[in-house]
């Protein structure tokens, strides 16, 4: 822990002696650089191109140590030469160099309102971006060059030449042994040409190429007010237009304009810039320039314009002078799909009244916008005009346009509804009337396409809705159904002439368990074939009997079926599937037994298991039998219980639950031992062993069923005594088995005794075949339960009983759980203790 803590301090001091030494006007800078740098600056990025000229440097408060170093690092000098490797501490100064970087960006995080006028917002989400950094940026044509500016000039070809040249204070660039050219206030184009033709004097450029590009941006002071949300003076590279220069006051505010944008220079107006200019009829040419010193003015915005309805981008915008209603659907993004053009909707401030007017299509180019305007578009009706419809299975039902004086015969036609299958003897037309009211209209098709001038070949009407029939429509679907000892029983389709012997294949033949069996045939209706009818009748028509090798008579195949027959597979009734039971512990031959009769007993299981091994303990054999597991909500309702049992079992809950505990824990024993499913519930029964060995007509030699399972320990001399002791060791402890001693006797000498706090008259023994045994009480005193070996003497407490009752709210719903589990145990218990004393 010392290790850690001396880590951290010594950590902490060196990252403050780092930005002592380095940072010495750090908060001058930092509030105007905080947005030009990038947000995901990291150390490792750092290029020597990033590096700003000197006099960027000075003015963030560097030292003049820090800006030859630097210098070193931006032009490969000293211990930056790529020639010589680059030490462990240099690469920290390189860190620390960065740091100043790093700490001063931070885009804003305040989350603004949603712009009261379109254009408003696209400087509010921190999405556009702009040259952050001085370095490497590509000049446009229309840039101009001043103090500061660092111009790359690279010559190749016939001649060589690279350099790179800052233009001083006075506007002059000095390339080495060519003299100074004065390029302040030119365009980055007019430069290009002028140094062209200033070095053609010194190389042959006929066979050389020139290249000029802005290897970093001077930074200018600019400041930014008005309607704003963050006014001020900013430093960034004056390679930024004014748009750029915008995002970072965080663009206009709710008030301001997006359109009257002025640019002020030496307290004249220079140039303005508007917005929906910029985002529609975006050109380089448009591009405005700053320069040191400049003031971008935003002022409110003047003439605002709301737009609704069918246009794709309904929204408010901002107007200028001139402009008409068509402007400002252009801006809106144009019509949606459904707009209504003809006429658009203008609400206008009149004084005190707001008046409506239609404006239509040809003087939207004319309609002057006013102040507080309000353009509604209008979307057509969705009413669905000039169609009519076919329904039906045939041919290529749908919505059709309607022709004037096409016939019925002809848009069937076009339709593709004639055809073999079409049903020619109706064909319904439903058309729709003058009052709203619909008519039924019935045609015979069958002589429209005989005669295409037969009267019911009528013309087709707007609307009308065609249904057209097919012969598959009238067909009726019979089946036949096969259950039983077949493979895949089921319903199958049926056809005129199927006999048994195919349905039979159809359902995957027959099973080993119909072998010596029969097939039974039972009908529900009789078909006529010649009437196409049917009738009702309920009847076995056909037995035909199956061999031993799985065969059929010839019945199977001259007998044809009729619709809706029901095949039943009989099972051979000697055949039994396989029935296993498991046997475990201390046998010669424990796992699993297949039952050999229907009746084998315990005694013959154990025999085939090769019988007990000297190690088995009789007295603790468990017997478990699968049941079906009930839902215990609908237990209690299921069960006749009395009222005073009831109220029993709720008050005093504590001693059922020892039987349903001990139930409960042997099921869980079993589910992991056997690897039964654990949706299936287990019933322990109680088994004496040593009688059902001894007489095979004993009630204990009981008869096998599907799942049994026998446990027969080994030998177990320990007494387990749990529940409320008083030993100080836990709640529970074993003792050596003692001969013919009771439960008092074990607590007394191994468990500290008996508590005032004990309940002496619920004192439980728990036997190993799971039987329990209570003390008994007399008049004068109480006789606790003998114990045997791998026995279980359960103590419980007085005060638990009271706490029950000293509850002022019960949960019902968990009682009447609790009652249903307690009221099985006891239950079953009762009943293994009948038998018990029946024996």
């Amino acid at each position: 822990m010392k290790k850690y803590f001396l880590l951290s301090l010594i950590i902490i001091q060196s990252f403050t002696l780092i930005r002592a030494q380095n940072i010495t006007s750090e908060k001058d800078f930092k509030s105007a650089y905080r947005n030009f740098l990038p947000s995901n600056a990291n150390p490792d990025d750092l290029r020597p191109s990033d590096i700003p000229s000197k006099q960027v440097l000075k003015q963030m408060g560097l030292s003049e140590e820090e800006i030859k170093e630097a210098m070193d690092f931006k032009y490969g000098k000293g211990k930056y030469d790529k020639s010589k490797n680059i030490s462990k501490d240099t690469i920290s100064n390189i860190d620390k160099l960065y740091l100043f970087f790093e700490d001063s960006l931070s885009f804003d995080s305040v989350e603004y309102p949603k712009a009261r006028i379109f254009g408003q917002d696209v400087f509010r989400n921190n999405r556009l971006a702009f040259y952050q950094k001085a370095l490497d940026a590509k000049a446009p044509e229309n840039y101009k060059v001043g103090p500061g500016d660092e111009i790359s000039i690279s010559i190749w070809g016939f001649n060589d030449f690279s350099e790179t040249l800052e233009v001083d204070s006075r506007g002059y660039i000095s390339p080495s042994s060519y003299g100074r050219i004065y390029v302040k206030g030119l365009t980055f184009k007019d430069m290009r040409s002028i140094l062209k033709k200033k070095f053609s004097t010194f190389f042959d450029m006929q066979n050389s190429e020139i290249d000029v590009s802005l290897s970093y941006s001077k930074v200018i002071t600019i400041n930014i007010v008005g309607e704003v949300y963050n006014p001020g003076s900013y430093i960034i590279p004056s390679i930024n237009t004014a748009f750029n220069a915008l995002i970072a006051a965080n663009g206009p505010t709710q008030l301001g304009s997006v359109r009257n944008i002025y640019i002020k220079r030496n307290g004249k107006t220079v140039d303005s810039l508007d917005i929906y200019q910029f985002l529609f009829n975006p050109e380089k040419s448009n591009d405005i320039y700053l320069q040191d010193g400049d003031y971008l003015f935003v002022p409110p915005a003047e003439s605002i314009v709301e737009i609704t309805g069918a246009v794709n981008r309904p929204y408010t915008y901002e107007a200028k002078t001139g402009e008409t209603v068509q402007d400002m659907i252009r801006y809106a993004g144009g019509y949606s799909t459904k707009a209504f053009r003809d006429i658009i909707t203008l609400k206008r401030l009149d004084y005190n009244d707001i008046k409506v007017y239609d404006v239509h299509y040809d003087d939207m180019d004319s309609e002057i916008i006013k102040n507080g305007d309000e353009l509604v578009i209008n979307n057509i009706s969705n009413k669905i005009s000039n169609v009519i419809t076919v329904t039906g299975d045939i041919g290529v039902s749908g919505e059709y346009e309607y022709k004037k004086g096409e016939s019925l015969l002809q848009l069937l036609q076009r339709a593709k509804c004639i055809s073999q299958k079409t049903f020619t003897d109706k064909v319904y037309v439903i058309r729709l009337n003058k009052d709203r009211t619909k008519t039924h209209i019935s045609v015979n098709l069958e002589s429209i396409i005989e005669n295409p001038n037969h009267v019911d070949n009528i013309q087709m009407q707007e609307y009308d809705i065609i249904n057209v029939l097919s012969i598959d429509d009238f067909d009726d679907d019979f089946y036949i159904s096969v259950q039983g000892a077949v493979r895949s029983g089921g319903d199958f389709d049926y056809g005129d002439g199927m006999s048994l012997q195919a349905a039979l294949f159809l359902a995957g033949g027959l099973t080993q368990q119909a072998e010596g069996s029969r097939v039974e045939v039972s009908r529900i209706m009789e078909y006529d074939i010649n009437t196409n009818k049917l009738k009702p009748r309920r009847a076995v028509v056909k037995n035909v009997m199956i061999g031993n090798d799985l065969t059929l008579s010839n019945e199977a195949e001259e007998f044809e079926l009729q619709p809706y027959d029901q095949i039943f597979v009989r099972s051979n009734p000697d055949f039994e599937p396989a029935i296993n039971v498991k046997v475990m512990g201390e046998v010669r031959y424990p796992g699993i037994y297949s039952i050999l009769r229907k009746n084998e007993k315990i005694s013959s299981l154990i025999k085939r298991a090769g019988g007990l091994t000297d190690y088995a303990y009789l007295d603790g054999v468990k017997m478990y039998r699968k049941f079906k597991v009930l839902d215990r909500d609908n237990d209690l309702e299921g069960m006749n219980i009395s009222d005073k049992l009831r109220e029993s079992i709720l008050n005093d809950p504590e001693s059922a639950s020892i039987y349903t505990e001990e139930l409960e824990q042997n099921s869980t024993l079993m589910l992991r031992e056997s690897n039964f499913d654990k949706e299936i519930g287990l019933d322990m029964v109680y088994l004496d062993l040593d009688k059902a060995l001894k007489s095979g007509q004993s009630k204990h030699n009981l008869v096998l069923n599907e799942g049994d399972s026998i446990i027969i320990p080994k030998i177990m001399d320990v007494v387990h005594i749990t529940g409320e002791l008083m030993n100080l060791q836990g709640n529970s402890i074993s003792a050596p088995y003692f001969n013919s001693k009771r439960a008092n006797f074990y607590v007394k000498n191994f468990a500290g005794g008996f508590s005032r706090s004990n309940d002496k008259s619920n004192t439980v023994v728990v036997y190993p075949n799971g039987i329990a045994k209570k003390s008994k009480n007399f008049i004068f005193f109480k006789v606790s339960p003998k114990v045997s070996k791998g026995s279980t003497i359960r103590v419980t407490s007085k005060n638990q009983k009271s706490k029950r009752k000293n509850k002022g709210n019960i949960d019902w719903n968990r009682q009447i759980e609790n009652a249903m589990l307690k009221i099985s145990a006891v239950l079953t218990l009762w009943v293994l203790v009948d038998r018990v004393q029946t024996q």
